[in-house]
């Protein structure tokens, strides 16, 4: 061990009294569907929003593909996952500060994805 260690957070940090979410440089509103990068919005289209909101709210949690297809897109049938990995790469796009190095929404390999805080 270096000496460092990570400072562990609460769902809590992340709340506002209002229900918006707040991390650093990223702010997400449920209430007005909007997200701020640095205090500029970004413009989501209304599933992507719903997939950033749904990671958001549960950072450090992973989800499979299947997961977010049933959570964030309601099937509740098996269908081609592969319009979430569409919609992640899309999403990375608009939030990240470089979409090859996410910082908010990690790939944990070999099982889906999950909300860095």
């Amino acid at each position: 061990m270096n000496g460092t260690s990570r400072k562990q957070t609460h769902e809590t940090d992340w709340w506002d009294g209002d229900g918006t979410l707040r991390f650093d440089g990223l702010t997400i509103s449920p209430q007005t569907r909007v997200v701020l990068k640095a205090g500029t919005e970004m413009h989501l289209t209304a599933v992507e929003f719903d997939l950033l909101l749904f990671l958001a709210s549960h950072p450090g949690q992973v989800f499979t593909r299947e997961e977010l297809m049933y959570k964030v897109w309601d099937y509740s049938t098996p269908v081609d996952c592969s319009t979430v990995t569409v919609h992640v790469r899309r999403l990375r796009e608009k939030v990240e500060g470089s979409p090859g190095k996410p910082t908010y929404i990690r790939t944990v390999w070999g099982i889906g994805y999950k909300f860095e805080a």
